[in-house]
């Protein structure tokens, strides 16, 4: 729809508005078609327009209309208005002023038709081209838009806007859907690339119309942060993203989630940067850890004796591991909770009490959270209380011992002890059973450890008559 001044095509503009009446209309008429039956193509050039007879007449009829009247008289005297609204020329935006007329209703709702076609091009141009004093400047115009044509003077941005959601969207789709053409060395580019989509100087500038678009931005924005974080674990990208996001002006009822990913971020961005510092250092926990859980399969397969493990165990320098400062509060945990692993399968495979209470023993020494230690500590009370159950009681034995006397020689039970002995008298300790005499035996429950005193006298004693022999041995030769 073109807009046409007819007191300009009928050269009035130096006529006061107040002598104009349907006789000067007239004559002026008869006078323009005259020019325009003489012309070359039957046409009136006016501003770059062609206009016909047909075209002159409909609008110079609406002279009959006293507001329309003094609002084309008006036009006639704001140059830089008039021409924007036949032609489009962008120099109103130049040196835009306030004039009182803009703030009548009915002078907003002529001229609005015309007027917001015209600054739906200039804004997106304007948007487009990333120019942020000449959005300012056209927004200021915007007072000229009625209500009713709204949609019109912001449907090309606003297409624009729901292109550019849809490109993001896209990339978003992508990258969850493990079909993104983005790779760990180039993830980073999504940066400046939502930048550019999504200038914050050009967005923050819109008018509440946009606020809706503003908020899906912020939303797109988070969907795609997520993904990659989720996907490529980048937190250096996800916090620039979140960082771009909430500088938009943003009015959802999202807003606060959008700032608690932000912190959630910024502290797992800041966890990787001391990871990537401390990276040699973690390594080397990481091999111990490795090494551990080598173990602990080995012992879980049978493969591997408690015992012999325990070399390596004891070997873990703890005190140099709590030394080290938070990034290592992950390595701590892990290496803990596998020699409690460790632990657990020395006594449900082997069986081996002491070296089971050695290694969570180990485990505990470990700087860890009170909620970490407090489960450790279960299971460490669990395994005292089955020694305690044990010592009392004995290891299981699947079969009684030899008990025989030959002339007084050979072994028996004083007390809980099988001995040795010769001519009745009781010579080597050889081991302790919990058990209980019987009316032709003893009944056998489990097998205990020897006194210490016991231990002494038995090693002591196979000691002595070790060198004995030994020493006959080297005297005969």
């Amino acid at each position: 729809m073109n807009f046409i001044n007819p007191i300009e095509i009928l050269e009035l503009e130096n006529t006061d508005i107040a002598v104009i009446d349907n006789s000067i209309v007239k004559k002026a008429k008869r006078k323009l078609f005259a020019d325009i039956d003489l012309s070359d193509n039957g046409h009136l050039d006016y501003k770059g327009l062609s206009l016909t007879k047909t075209d002159c007449e409909k609008v110079i009829d609406e002279l009959e209309n006293t507001n329309a009247l003094e609002f084309y008289s008006h036009l006639v005297s704001n140059k830089l208005l008039n021409e924007f609204l036949v032609n489009g020329n962008e120099r109103l935006f130049e040196s835009f002023k306030q004039e009182s007329i803009y703030k009548l209703p009915e002078f907003v709702k002529f001229i609005s038709p015309y007027f917001s076609p015209k600054f739906d091009r200039a804004i997106l141009k304007a948007f487009t081209d990333e120019d942020v004093e000449r959005l300012r400047n056209i927004l200021r115009t915007q007072v000229l838009i009625s209500t009713a044509d709204l949609n019109l003077a912001f449907k090309g941005l606003s297409i624009e806007i729901q292109n550019r959601l849809q490109k993001v969207d896209a990339i978003t789709k992508d990258i969850k859907n493990e079909e993104s053409d983005y790779s760990d060395e180039d993830i980073d580019e999504v940066i400046d690339l939502v930048k550019d989509l999504f200038p914050k100087e050009l967005l923050n500038q819109l008018p509440p119309y946009f606020q809706s678009q503003i908020n899906k931005i912020a939303a797109s924005i988070n969907f795609l942060q997520l993904a990659i974080w989720n996907e490529f674990g980048n937190s250096h990208v996800a916090l620039n993203l979140l960082e771009h996001l909430l500088e938009l002006n943003i009015e959802s009822v999202s807003k606060p989630t959008f700032q608690k990913n932000y912190e959630i971020v910024k502290r797992k961005h800041i966890d990787q940067l001391e990871q990537e510092k401390f990276a040699p250092i973690l390594k080397v926990w990481a091999e111990t850890l490795l090494n551990l859980r080598t173990i602990h399969t080995k012992i879980e397969e049978s493969k591997m004796k408690p015992k012999d493990a325990l070399g390596t165990i004891n070997s873990i320098p703890i005190e140099d591991l709590n030394k080290l400062e938070s990034f290592a509060d992950e390595i701590r945990i892990s290496i803990a909770f596998m020699l409690r692993g460790i632990s657990v399968s020395m006594w449900n495979v082997h069986h081996d009490i002491d070296t089971a209470i050695k290694t969570i023993t180990k485990a505990l020494s470990i700087n860890l959270t009170s909620e970490n230690k407090t489960k450790l500590n279960a299971d460490f009370s669990k395994l005292k209380e089955l020694k305690k159950e044990r010592d009392e009681i004995g290891e299981p034995v699947s079969s009684a011992p030899s008990l025989s006397l030959i002339n007084g020689c050979g072994t028996t039970i004083y007390g809980k002890t099988l001995y040795f002995v010769i001519i009745g008298i009781p010579i080597l300790p050889i081991a302790r059973y919990n058990c209980e005499e019987t009316f032709n035996g003893y009944r056998f429950f489990g097998k205990l450890k020897l006194h210490t005193w016991q231990k002494v006298w038995k090693y002591g004693l196979i000691g002595y008559v070790s060198f004995l022999i030994l020493k006959a041995l080297i005297e005969n030769n």
